[in-house]
């Protein structure tokens, strides 16, 4: 009887939700290009978690558009430090598998849209390698697919 009941359940654990597939990265603010290879497939969503720093203990964790307002103000003298002088301090940048480079908003905007997302892609924190080292924090991405 328990094994009847367990073949009857069976397909309920493996439901087509149960075949979605999350691939993660930490992106670490102390380190440069960090790369995210992603199998062949559907992206049914783009997630963050946590927070990072340009500068520890002077400027306040921020998510992955990066620092704006006062903070952003206050670092501008030092905008010869950005990886991409066309995204602000802190943003997180994606480089998809052609080598363009778009800050992980519009990313996770177009890559539930494409139509062939496998392929290796990286991620970094906007903040030259020099500047990497007084950096702290990361930002976890997940990409759900199936």
């Amino acid at each position: 009887m328990t094994l009847v009941r367990l073949c009857l359940l069976l397909p309920l654990l493996f439901s087509s939700t149960a075949f979605a597939a999350d691939h993660c990265i930490d992106v670490q603010a102390k380190r440069g290009w960090q790369q995210l290879s992603l199998p062949g497939g559907k992206i049914t969503g783009v997630q963050y978690s946590g927070g990072w720093s340009v500068i520890a203990g002077m400027y306040k964790a921020v998510g992955p558009r990066g620092y704006t307002g006062e903070d952003a103000r206050r670092l501008g003298p030092l905008h010869g430090y950005k990886f991409d002088q066309s995204y602000a301090f802190g943003e997180m940048l994606v480089r998809d598998q052609a080598g363009r480079i778009v800050p992980f908003a519009e990313f996770a905007a177009l890559a539930v849209n494409s139509r062939d997302p496998a392929g290796v892609y990286a991620f970094r924190i906007n903040d030259k390698d020099v500047a990497l080292p007084d950096n702290a924090g990361s930002i976890r991405v997940c990409i759900s697919m199936r």
